[in-house]
């Protein structure tokens, strides 16, 4: 039976991101977008493929 497709984590990589800015603006007083882009964006594909790969491996049926 077919299920629904996983979401793209949208909402964990917004949230990575503004955790790498804030983190870069209280320490080294910068605004650095680009890089805290860039790691957001590999957390949240990070993230989908750890969910992509768990949902898979609960539907596999066991092998006799």
């Amino acid at each position: 039976m077919p299920r629904d497709p996983l979401p793209f984590p949208v909402a964990e990589g917004v949230g990575i991101f503004i955790g790498i800015v804030a983190w870069n603006v209280l320490t080294a007083g910068e605004l650095e977008l680009l890089r805290a882009s860039l790691i957001a964006a590999g957390g949240a594909l990070v993230w989908y493929g750890a969910r992509r790969w768990l949902s898979g491996k609960n539907d596999r049926t066991p092998r006799a």
